[in-house]
């Protein structure tokens, strides 16, 4: 493997070239050098180069781009995924405050404000399950101690004037993450209660809940994502009517793709939010992807719809 070793903006553009990348001298040049600048070299091309190259290359260095390929197309490709990330990230945000609400409702009512801390009201059925679970509650105390050292305003006036925090205010200090494991902590019948609110079995509900996890993770680190792919898979015959959707079935008759992608983030959309709220979403995807089909011309957006699970019809 040969060795990485420093490239000035300029030789940057020159080994883009040498690839076949179509950049314009002067201004033009100078223009991509200024992105290259405020964006970073391996965020931009690194990331977002592979539809647009020759498939079958076997190195970085036998990198060829498609004939006619532009820096513009790659650079909107990357500006895309941000507009993306900030169009999932709305929406990530909108479900995983509704499942706070929901968990931390139906679990108060059932224990009180302040018994989640007690081991006798989480799923203790076996050795396993009472080391998860006193694993959970020892994260939760923790995370109390972190929001107390941040004097964050909430826990403080709770914890100072009542010596606890009910759930539903310590909810918003959690992460999304800590908000799954504790429902994968809840009793069966508890994680029944919660998954009946969203018309779906608990198994079902903790997968979702670990992949929007997952997908909140990659917008707020600004990690491409629009061609996440998550090891797990949703379950097609749970979701009522999922044939209509169009989706292409392999030869064992699996669907390739809207099971553990982009579009899989938007099917658990369409059965979690609001209708309103699920008509903003349809309406944000059509226009970003109506903005990016004008800005390719190398390649299609259907190839772009299709890497991310969309059925470009």
């Amino acid at each position: 493997m040969s060795e990485k070793s420093y490239k000035s903006y300029r030789q940057q553009l020159s080994i883009l070239r040498s690839r076949g990348m179509v950049i314009g001298k002067g201004s033009q040049g100078s223009r991509v050098m200024r992105i290259l600048e405020r964006e970073n070299y391996y965020n931009v091309i690194n990331g977002y180069k592979e539809p647009f190259l020759v498939s079958g290359t076997a190195s970085t260095e036998d990198e060829k781009y498609k004939e006619g390929t532009t820096f513009d197309e790659v650079y909107a490709l990357y500006n895309f995924d941000r507009e993306l990330r900030n169009i999932y990230m709305k929406f990530l945000l909108k479900l995983e405050n509704t499942l706070k609400t929901v968990i931390a409702h139906e679990f108060s009512a059932k224990y009180g404000h302040d018994n989640y801390l007690k081991l006798r009201n989480f799923d203790v059925s076996s050795e396993q399950k009472i080391s998860f679970a006193i694993k959970l509650i020892g994260d939760i105390q923790q995370e109390i101690a972190r929001q107390m050292g941040k004097h964050h305003q909430a826990v403080t006036h709770y914890m100072t004037d009542y010596g606890y925090i009910p759930l539903w205010v310590l909810v918003n200090v959690l992460t999304f993450g800590k908000i799954e494991n504790f429902y994968k902590n809840m009793k069966p019948t508890d994680k029944s209660i919660v998954a009946r609110q969203f018309h779906m079995q608990p198994e079902e509900l903790t997968k979702y809940m670990h992949m929007l996890a997952l997908a909140r993770n990659k917008c707020a680190h600004d990690e491409r994502f629009f061609d996440i792919k998550f090891r797990e898979r949703i379950r097609t015959k749970s979701i009522k009517n999922f044939s209509v959707l169009g989706i292409v079935r392999a030869d064992d008759g699996s669907y390739t793709h809207g099971t553990n992608d982009a579009f899989a983030v938007a099917i658990m959309f369409a059965l979690l939010l609001s209708r309103s709220d699920l008509k903003e979403f349809i309406s944000s995807m059509r226009a970003v992807f109506g903005k990016l089909e004008k800005q390719l011309h190398t390649i299609s957006i259907s190839e772009i719809m299709l890497i991310m699970g969309y059925d470009p019809n």
